[in-house]
Formats: C-alpha cells, sequence, structure tokens
C-alpha cells in the first residue's frame, strides 16, 4: 500500500459483483483506481473502489423520493447535470443511483463525528447500480458531490464510466466555510469542496423614528439566497460593537455613548443596548434562510476609554459587553426559540475571554479571533500557551472555532501556495477539537484557490492526503501538464514561504515593531534568528531558527524557481520570482548583521555585496508581483491588489540604499 491514508482495494473477478447482463464490469488496478481518486476533494475517510462499469450518461439514472428535502433534490439535479443532461430512464442495461435518507443501512453512521453530514456509498443490492445513504440532507449531498467529482473525470463523448465503489465518509470539523472577501460569488465553488458555512457583515440600523432595520446588501445577499441551495448555512453578522457608530443608535439614543468614553463606545450597563441588539436578531432570524447570527465583540480598543458611568467604572469591559449580548439572545428568544447565536472575540476581550465564555449560555457558539494572533502565518501554534481557556472551553463541552487568514498576510496581498501551512494549521485545529473554521480568504478567491481548497480537505479529513499527496490531486483537478513536477514545487516553496511569511516579511515592515529594518540595521539592533518580539512581531528572522534553516530555504528557493520553469505555468513562475527576492533579501539581510551595525561597517567589500543583494531581491519581487497578479484565473482587470505589497518594497529598497549610501557604499 501507499502512504495514503485510504484504502483501494483492486477487484479481482469483482469480488463476486455483479451486474446485470447488459453491463459486464471491469476490474479496476491499483494504480487506475488511485489516479482516479485523485479527483475527489476532499479525499474521503474510507474508499474502496472495487470495479467500474461504462454505460451511456444518458441510460444513467438518479433516483430520490418525490417528497425528498430541498437539499437533496440539488443532490440529484447536480449528478444529472454531472452526467451531461437531464433525468435518464434508466433501462435494463442502465445504471441507476439512489439517494436514500434514513433506513436500517443509515444505522452506523450515527457512530460517525459529525453524522448528520456523513454518508455512504455501496453496490445496490440488485447489483445495477450505487445506493447513497444518509442520515441528514446535508450527508446525501455530500455523497451526490463525492459521486459527481470521480463521474467528470471520466465522462467522455457521451459514456459514463461508473465506479463501483464503497464509501464511507464524514468530516472532521463540523462547520467548514469562509467569511468576507467575495466568496458568496463562489458558493458553488465551496459546496463542491464540501464547504457548509459563510459569514458576512450586515448593515443594522435605526432611524429616527426608532425602527430598526437589517440589510446584506450587492452580492452579499447571495449567501441568503443562494447558501442554502448548496448547504452552506448563511450568518449574517453584526459589526464589532464600537464599530457601530454609523447605524444611528447614537443619534436615537445619545445615552447610549459611553460616558467620558471614546466616539462610539457603548455603555454595556444601559439596557437600550440589550433591546437594540435583541431586535436586529429577531429581524435578522425572521429570515427564512437564517438560522443563527454571529455578534462581533469590540475590537480597536488599544488606547481607548471605555464607559466611565458609575455602573461600568470599575468593570471589565468586555465582561458588561458580552453580559448584553447574553441578555439580547434571551430576550430575542423569547419571539425565536430556535434562533441560535455566535460571538466572535476580538484582542480587546483576549485577557477577559475566560470570563467572556462564562457569561455566555452554553449553547452559543464561540468563535476564537485575535488580530495579532489569528491573522499570522507563523509556525506557531494558534492555539497556544495564551489560550488553554479554549482548551478547557472544549473539553467542557462548548462549541469552538478559529477564525484564521488563509493568505499570506492580511492587508497586503502577496502570493503563498503552502500546502504545508493549511496543513499545519487545519491539522492543529481539528487535533485540539475546534468545531469550526471561517476563514480570511481575501482579497479575492482567485488570490488563493489553492490553500483555500486545502482548507476544505483538512477541515474534512486532517489525516487523509499529504501535503505532496494534495499538491498531486490539485494539479490532477486543474489539469496541469505535469502533476508530479508540481507537487514538487509545492513542497519546496511551500516550506519556504512560510518560513518567509512566518517570520513576518515583508509586511511587519508597515508596523511599527520592531522597527524598520535599515534603522536597525543602522542601529546595531537587527533581531537574532527565530526572535519574535512580544511572540507577535517576528520580522525579519522569527521563523528562521537556525543558520543552517536559513541557508537551506535560500538553496531550496532558486530550487523552487527552477521547477516552475519547468512547468511552464506563469502563475507559479512569478509566485516562485517573488519569494525567491523575498528569500535572497533575508538572507542577505543576516549577512548585512554580521559586517555593519551601530559602530559601522566591519567588511566593506562583503556589505557591498550583500547590500546589492538586498535591493535585488526586492527589486525583483517588486516586478513580479504585478505579473503575478495578472496570471491569476478569475482575474478582474480593473483591480491592483498589489499595489500595496509594490510601494512597500519601493520604500524598504529607499530606506537600505540610503543607509549603504551613508556608508560610503553605492549600489547599482
Amino acid at each position: 500500500m501507499t502512504a495514503l491514508r485510504y484504502l483501494i482495494l483492486l477487484a479481482v473477478g469483482m469480488n463476486g459483483l455483479s451486474v446485470s447482463a447488459g453491463l459486464p464490469p471491469a476490474a479496476v488496478s491499483d494504480s487506475d483506481a488511485r489516479a482516479w481518486i485523485h479527483h475527489t476533494t476532499p479525499l474521503p475517510k474510507e474508499i474502496r473502489i472495487t470495479g467500474q462499469v461504462e454505460v451511456p450518461a444518458d441510460q444513467v439514472a438518479v433516483r430520490v423520493s418525490n417528497d425528498a428535502d430541498p437539499l437533496i433534490q440539488q443532490a440529484a439535479k447536480e449528478l444529472r447535470e454531472a452526467l451531461g443532461g437531464p433525468e435518464s430512464a434508466g433501462g435494463a442495461d442502465g445504471f441507476t443511483i439512489t439517494l436514500q435518507l434514513g433506513g436500517s443501512e443509515a444505522e452506523k453512521l450515527k457512530q460517525c463525528k459529525n453524522a448528520d453530514q456523513a454518508y455512504r456509498i455501496e453496490p445496490a443490492a440488485n447489483r445495477t447500480g450505487l445506493h447513497c445513504v444518509a442520515i441528514g440532507p446535508r450527508g446525501l449531498y455530500y455523497a451526490s458531490k463525492t459521486l459527481q467529482q470521480l463521474v467528470k473525470a471520466r465522462l467522455r463523448d457521451g459514456r459514463a464510466v461508473m465506479p463501483v465503489l464503497r464509501v464511507t465518509d464524514w468530516p472532521d470539523m463540523a462547520d467548514r466555510g469562509l467569511w468576507g472577501g467575495d466568496h458568496s460569488l463562489h458558493l458553488r465553488w465551496m459546496s463542491d469542496r464540501k464547504m457548509n458555512y459563510g459569514e458576512h457583515i450586515s448593515s443594522c440600523r435605526i432611524d429616527k423614528d426608532k425602527r430598526c432595520s437589517v440589510h446584506l446588501g450587492d452580492y452579499k445577499r447571495r449567501l441568503i439566497d443562494e447558501g442554502p441551495i448548496y448547504g452552506i448555512q448563511p450568518v449574517p453578522v453584526i459589526l464589532h460593537l464600537e464599530q457601530l457608530k454609523g447605524s444611528g443608535m447614537f443619534e436615537v439614543y445619545p445615552d447610549l455613548q459611553g460616558k467620558d468614553a471614546t466616539d462610539g463606545v457603548i455603555c454595556f450597563s444601559n439596557p437600550k443596548i440589550v433591546d437594540l441588539l435583541a431586535e436586529w436578531l429577531v429581524l435578522w432570524g425572521k429570515e427564512p434562510a437564517v438560522a443563527e447570527v454571529d455578534i462581533w465583540m469590540s475590537e480597536n480598543m488599544y488606547g481607548k476609554q471605555g464607559c466611565q458611568c458609575e455602573r461600568c467604572t470599575g468593570q471589565d469591559l468586555s465582561v458588561l459587553e458580552a453580559r448584553a449580548i447574553a441578555k439580547a439572545y434571551a430576550k430575542a428568544r423569547q419571539q425565536l426559540p430556535a434562533l441560535g447565536l455566535r460571538v466572535l472575540s476580538s484582542e480587546a476581550t483576549e485577557q477577559s475571554n475566560p470570563q467572556v465564555l462564562k457569561e455566555l449560555p452554553p449553547e452559543v457558539k464561540f468563535w476564537y479571533y485575535h488580530s495579532l494572533f489569528t491573522y499570522n502565518t507563523s509556525r506557531t501554534p494558534m492555539i497556544g500557551k495564551f489560550q488553554p481557556y479554549l482548551i478547557d472551553a472544549i473539553k467542557g463541552g462548548r462549541w469552538v472555532g478559529v477564525c484564521p487568514n488563509l493568505v499570506a498576510y492580511v492587508g497586503m496581498w502577496q502570493p503563498m501556495t503552502s500546502a504545508t501551512f493549511i496543513h499545519g494549521r487545519m491539522n492543529e485545529f481539528v487535533g485540539k477539537g475546534l468545531s469550526g473554521l471561517i476563514g480570511y480568504a481575501v482579497p479575492r478567491l482567485y488570490c488563493c484557490w489553492f490553500n483555500t481548497e486545502a482548507a476544505a480537505e483538512w477541515t474534512w479529513n486532517a489525516q487523509g492526503r499529504t501535503t505532496r499527496e494534495f499538491a498531486l490531486s490539485y494539479a490532477v483537478r486543474q489539469g496541469y501538464p505535469d502533476p508530479e513536477k508540481f507537487a514538487d514545487w509545492s513542497e519546496i516553496m511551500g516550506e519556504v514561504s512560510w518560513d518567509v511569511y512566518g517570520s513576518s516579511f515583508p509586511a511587519g515592515e508597515l508596523r511599527d515593531q520592531p522597527g524598520k529594518l535599515a534603522d536597525l540595521l543602522r542601529n546595531g539592533k537587527l533581531p537574532e534568528l527565530g526572535y519574535v518580539l512580544w511572540d507577535v512581531y517576528g520580522i525579519p528572522f522569527g521563523d528562521f531558527k537556525t543558520e543552517e534553516q536559513l541557508n537551506r530555504r535560500f538553496d531550496e528557493a532558486a530550487r523552487g524557481l527552477q521547477l516552475a520553469k519547468e512547468l511552464g505555468l506563469d502563475e507559479y513562475l512569478h509566485e516562485s520570482l517573488v519569494v525567491q527576492g523575498y528569500m535572497n533579501a533575508i538572507k542577505a539581510l543576516y549577512e548585512l548583521g554580521r559586517v555593519v551595525g551601530a559602530d559601522g561597517v566591519t567588511d566593506k567589500a562583503a556589505a557591498t555585496r550583500w547590500f546589492q543583494a538586498y535591493v535585488d531581491g526586492l527589486k525583483q519581487a517588486r516586478e513580479h508581483l504585478p505579473a503575478w497578479e495578472k496570471t491569476l484565473p478569475g482575474k478582474r482587470s480593473d483591480e491592483n491588489l498589489v499595489q500595496r505589497a509594490v510601494d512597500l518594497l519601493g520604500d524598504m529598497s529607499a530606506g537600505m540604499t540610503a543607509l549603504a549610501g551613508g556608508l560610503g557604499i553605492e549600489l547599482k
């Protein structure tokens, strides 16, 4: 057997399995079965291909009960579309796929984690087709997805090669989705990868007549209107509460403005905020497709003062906020008893989160978010030494999810195709018992197709494919000319880019800590390898722990670039040139730290060489960022998403060039 963590059985003589006389079975070799399974995403937990039957596509029938749930009807519809046409009548020589909800065959699925999404596929009892069974509609929908992927892979000239197989499958994580960005324009893409969750920030307002309203505009509304069609749960968001100044609340209720507090900060001891939040919750809960609402707790409070009224002074402001949210939820449920609630934390609540969790009813689902801890690319575990309370909450039975970035850096867009990064993150989350993911895949999904699909892969089946196996299967599904070489490239450049971006390079230069790299070098304060200030600020060497690792990644970046050239795919060529440019600059900066410092230059020849290498690396990245963006599938011609990164690299290069000039070194 291979390293793949699934079972492929070679059927010799079909193991006694047969179909109707008109459909002689064919055996499937081990290698052919493996190649076929590359087309599945995510990889099913247990899959055994025991043969295949070739049949005219219009002779494949899909059967569901007439009163089936709409999602099951959609499952059947998509299967028929995958076969290239409308419903088939089947026939004596036909092949029938039956979708069945419940029954004795589904009993074993109740033992699976997230059993409502689990499913089984097996040869039909009459041996003339396949039988799909599940406990819930989503399970049958996901059975259909797996079959769609396998059927599409071998549909040619009106003939379908139908797999004869046994599958038992279920997700490791209950909720697997995205928030923000343009994800609601790609709902079918998400559902094809068995993602089932989406959030968008909504507009919540109150007018001068004290009438409340809620709204999702433009493309965001598609999440509610179309998400359920594809098994995706739409959850509207009530924005971080200190950012609701534009809602009209302070015009209608001036006393909601916190006393002696920063403008926009709410007095959470005022019962009117409970009434207002409750009304917004009810308005959203009355939307037919909305079963839950997410309230985001106050976020940007650093340096800001909370309410200083006598009821708030001396109190933990995050606890008061959580208490108001809990009261609003209780009030909303008086009208809508089935309404669910999620609450998202923030860096402002971090120190108070253990108490916040105590304030929230146990049925409230808790999203862990912290703009510094969850929006980073470091190799440091995300749920680590600062969050033992989350593990305790999970062990106590509370639903806990996480809100991480799936891209290199939030706010500055750069290429990152890294299966190792996503695999590490998702396996951490699944391993620690988290129940949900709302990934941030921005600014557009077309900037991070690979990483987002990888997140879908490993939140469903964390211990399934290795990183290389995923990259290989991705290349197969994309139709790349040399999937093996793409997998080789992915393994190398995925590791290099994770260390580069995990060290906050170059985006960490945007922050005040630890400072501009040219200034740090000038003053002899360049951080040592592996140093991360306050466990947050890692530029420039945070994830480079040893000189050996640094030099190895430097060499691997060159090797990855060579593989990209051989691949002949412009997207990955330009990505490799960007990442290698960064890696070259990091290597040069490390070497500069040996010969440049507060006392000046100790080796001018070496300093000249490495100053030049640094600015050349940044120039290479700067030139290839726009070229990379232009190659992206789905790229809109009216967008320029990398300009902030391009500008930053220009500033960094200018700063280092000025430092070199001040030291008597002229660069080309």
